[in-house]
């Protein structure tokens, strides 16, 4: 959109016209801090694991001065006003500035670059989440692939080896590349990766002639790769991989990323950002490697995925059945799951229509030393409110209230709501 002098300057024409100025502003502001003060500017992207990976790259860095970087909510992500006053809260005492740059359709990479022009460019991997806008893998790593293309010849692209799709994207650049994962082929490469819970995810790091070993407080050895290209990154920029590793040891987990809630005797791990179909296999390998007296998997909406809904809800229920002692589908698609039931799963797996309905099952069924996987998605399904049940903290199941937040930080579960 553009404005038209000749025409009156309506409301949408005068927003149009701050994002702009706000653009210029923080791109001119950019450039006289990497100019005169050296700030570092990085990008992280990728299709999961970057609000985990850019946490880690914050706590790697800050061995090496003051780090400026993403705070948001839930909702907040794919907007480049954020990059732009991100930014324009940067100050010369910073030494790094870091972004999660998040991406729901075509074009949106190069409206991030645009107010935040990278040093860094971190990609995590590239897969189906965006299917809805993307359709395909190679839509998806095109798209990511601009925040590669955008870096400086002076600039360092940081990714993971072990995604064809991201290592395909060191062609795409004048920078240099530092690349990680668990091939022997990654500048930073992770060995003898072991997370079972309730142990927490550790793993062993090479980087040339240095080995480290690398204790984290994160739940899933899925999430190494998150571990590796933070240090990665620190690499990139000179901190030593030994010092970067022990500021890694006490980051806890993201909220709503595999966090963990012991709430009266049950420990709850809660996945419940977004449940995209690829994803559903490595939260029930999870599941499946976990001690615990009990194991509970409660799954809500499922996205992210081509074909008949219904089909893929059943898939779901005969990978979860072997791995828990009971598996809770919650939500309009609930009941599909229903027909992958045999006589060996009939008592194993439950549907429900409501969030409301599941609680009141919760509180007579979980016993102390449970251990509950909740995956779903937050704006559809707003799980967090059975934890919050539990600790007497919700008194809200609305069925959908388009809200884009965390129910912890909503004022609304404190008002009562049962329909």
């Amino acid at each position: 959109m553009r404005h038209n002098f000749k025409s009156p300057l309506t409301p949408a024409n005068i927003r149009y016209l701050i994002r702009r100025a706000t653009f210029a502003s923080s791109s001119r502001w950019r450039g006289l801090l990497g100019r005169f003060a050296g700030v570092r500017f990085i990008g992280v992207t990728g299709s999961a694991g970057k609000t985990t990976t850019t946490k880690l790259i914050a706590a790697s860095l800050r061995v090496a001065g003051r780090v400026r970087q993403t705070h948001r909510l839930v909702g907040q992500l794919n907007d480049q006003r954020f990059a732009a006053q991100l930014v324009l809260t940067t100050t010369p005492l910073h030494r790094f500035c870091i972004s999660e740059f998040g991406i729901g359709g075509p074009g949106m990479m190069a409206r991030y670059v645009e107010p935040m022009p990278p040093d860094i460019g971190v990609v995590t991997n590239v897969a189906w989440d965006h299917y809805t806008a993307f359709r395909g893998l190679d839509a998806t790593a095109r798209e990511k692939r601009v925040l590669i293309e955008a870096l400086p010849a002076h600039g360092t692209a940081v990714l993971n080896v072990d995604d064809p799709r991201v290592a395909a994207m060191r062609l795409f650049t004048r920078a240099g590349i530092v690349t990680f994962g668990l091939s022997t082929e990654a500048d930073v490469r992770g060995e003898d990766v072991s997370g079972v819970w309730p142990d927490r995810l550790s793993l062993t790091v090479r980087h040339g002639p240095e080995r480290v070993r690398v204790h984290t407080r994160l739940v899933g050895e899925h999430f190494a790769h998150a571990v590796l290209g933070a240090l990665a990154t620190a690499v990139a920029v000179g901190v030593p991989v030994g010092d970067a590793a022990r500021a890694l040891e006490e980051v806890q987990p993201v909220d709503g990323r595999y966090s963990v809630h012991t709430v009266r005797g049950v420990t709850f791990i809660r996945d419940d950002w977004k449940a995209p179909l690829w994803s559903i296999p490595a939260a029930l390998r999870f599941l499946d490697s976990a001690r615990a007296r009990r194991k509970i998997v409660i799954l809500g909406t499922i996205s992210d995925y081509p074909g008949d809904s219904s089909q893929k809800y059943r898939v779901v229920a005969r990978q979860a059945a072997p791995v828990a002692d009971k598996v809770l589908f919650v939500g309009k698609m609930a009941h599909c799951a229903l027909r992958a039931r045999d006589p060996s799963t009939r008592d194993r797996v439950a549907a429900f229509d409501t969030l409301c309905s599941l609680d009141q099952f919760l509180q007579g069924f979980l016993q102390e030393e449970d251990l509950v996987l909740v995956k779903g998605s937050a704006t559809a399904d707003h799980l967090q409110r059975l934890v919050l049940s539990r600790a007497r903290d919700n008194q809200c199941w609305r069925p959908a209230c388009g809200r884009a937040m965390f129910c912890s930080a909503c004022a609304l579960r404190t008002r009562p709501f049962a329909k």
